[in-house]
């Protein structure tokens, strides 16, 4: 099965205005990252005890320290025992709730082993030599698109200055009048997917995936990209030229990976979740493969899936960024399902049903509980990314406008709630029924058609 947009996922995205570029699962928020904060106010809770809680682990259970849970006291008797089992569980409850404080703040968090595994199991980031090869085709065929006003990436510009030298004029000649052709009618998305249908280099052979994808005309006008693709391939030292920029390309995944783990552990603790433990399902997507294409425009991207696989393919980014949409949903999961909630969020059905109005959301979701968790899930995207930049700030609410106008009418009434939800201090399992209560559907559904225009 393939679906180059399904479940609402655009066919592709284009760079915009700097800021924050949209797309459904994944939002590339590049000019609005920034180094966490290193302030951990929690210390002071426990200064005087003579240790620091940046050595407690948000990733781990509470934590007994050391001291006191190998301290038997054999002279002092059960009081001074129960004294000190009281204080490590004090001690405990306090640093999970610093934890979730520090982590509300824009605080550093930690990375352990367990979060790291899980990161690589849902996101594969990783070197294709399909989309290499696809796009030393491309620019070596007249693509010259760029967002950036530096200029392309360095690996592109050598790629190009190498291929200018190597094609067979012919070959060259023939390559850009194809491209010319389907100018209007073919960009970079198109070709991937195409060229994604097939066994890759050398050959490009069709697979079985062809057959479904070859009934959307634009694509079945392409049919005969892996014929060209094929001799390209059979014409450039297309491996040689790989291994010159291969560092680059694998120095770019580690930062991207890197970038993963952060922004989920990030979201992690902002959510106050404690330990991978405690997440649950693996949201809309079962494996989502990233593609960093170092020879495409910077700040553009698209997806497609394909068989059981959602592919990103991801230009360069000046500063790499990555909102981990599914991640979030692994957090939020339990809650929407909890019965206890699922009560609550009765209230919201007249929400849902303004929502079936917009066309694009209509058949999307088959009920008020997955409805709201996908509003949920919008919402903490952009708000754990809030610090003290008023700017940023702004952009990121101008964001959630949009997405609130488009269609999901309770995204204002979570990003609003989520205020008072870090002012708490509670993990958010604790607090989302409290959030729940405060539900005005009547009041907003006013404002959601007067904002929205309907």
């Amino acid at each position: 099965m393939w679906r180059p947009a399904a479940l609402g996922w655009p066919k592709r995205r284009q760079a915009g205005a700097p800021g924050v570029h949209t797309r459904r699962g994944l939002v590339l928020i590049e000019s609005l990252k920034s180094a966490p904060p290193s302030v951990n106010d929690c210390d002071a809770v426990l200064g005087g005890a003579g240790f620091s809680l940046r050595a407690l682990s948000l990733y781990n259970p509470p934590v007994v320290p050391r001291w006191i849970a190998s301290y038997a006291a054999p002279d002092l008797g059960g009081y001074m025992k129960s004294l000190a089992l009281i204080l490590g569980l004090a001690l405990g409850i306090v640093s999970v709730t610093c934890a979730v404080v520090h982590a509300q703040e824009g605080g550093t968090v930690p990375v352990d082993s367990a979060l790291q595994q899980l990161v690589s199991e849902r996101v594969q980031v990783v070197e294709n030599k399909t989309i290499f090869e696809l796009f030393a085709f491309l620019n070596a065929s007249g693509y010259d698109d760029e967002n950036s006003d530096s200029g392309m990436h360095a690996v592109r510009d050598r790629l190009r200055l190498e291929l200018a030298h190597l094609l067979p004029p012919d070959l060259q000649a023939r390559m850009r009048a194809y491209y010319a052709k389907h100018g209007k009618s073919a960009d970079p998305y198109h070709y991937s997917v195409v060229a994604m249908c097939t066994s890759g280099p050398p050959d490009f052979t069709l697979g079985s995936v062809w057959g479904e994808v070859n009934e959307d005309s634009s694509f079945a006008a392409l049919s005969d990209l892996p014929g060209l693709l094929r001799e390209f391939a059979h014409a450039a030292p297309l491996d040689s030229l790989y291994q010159l920029v291969r560092t680059d390309y694998t120095d770019y995944i580690d930062a991207y990976r890197a970038t993963i783990v952060r922004e989920v552990a990030k979201v992690m603790a902002y959510c106050g979740v404690p330990s991978t433990r405690d997440l649950s399902g693996h949201g809309e997507i079962a494996r989502m493969v990233v593609i960093p294409n170092l020879l495409q425009s910077y700040e553009n991207a698209f997806s497609f899936d394909l068989g059981d696989t959602f592919f990103s393919i991801e230009g360069p980014q000046h500063t790499i960024g990555y909102n981990p949409h599914e991640f979030v949903h692994s957090i939020t999961n339990q809650l929407s399902y909890d019965p206890h909630n699922t009560e609550l969020l009765a209230r919201a059905m007249p929400l849902f049903e303004a929502a079936k109005t917009v066309p694009a959301i209509k058949d999307e979701f088959a009920s008020i509980l997955g409805f709201a968790e996908e509003n949920l899930v919008r919402a903490i995207s952009l708000k754990y990314l809030e610090s003290s930049d008023a700017s940023k700030n702004a952009k990121l609410a101008d964001e959630m406008r949009r997405e609130y106008r488009s269609g999901y009418t309770l995204e204002r009434f979570y990003y609003e709630g989520l205020d008072e939800y870090q002012k708490s201090h509670r993990p958010l399992r604790d607090y989302y029924p409290t959030m729940l209560k405060k539900l005005d559907a009547a009041r907003e559904l006013a404002q959601w058609k007067k904002d929205s225009g309907r």
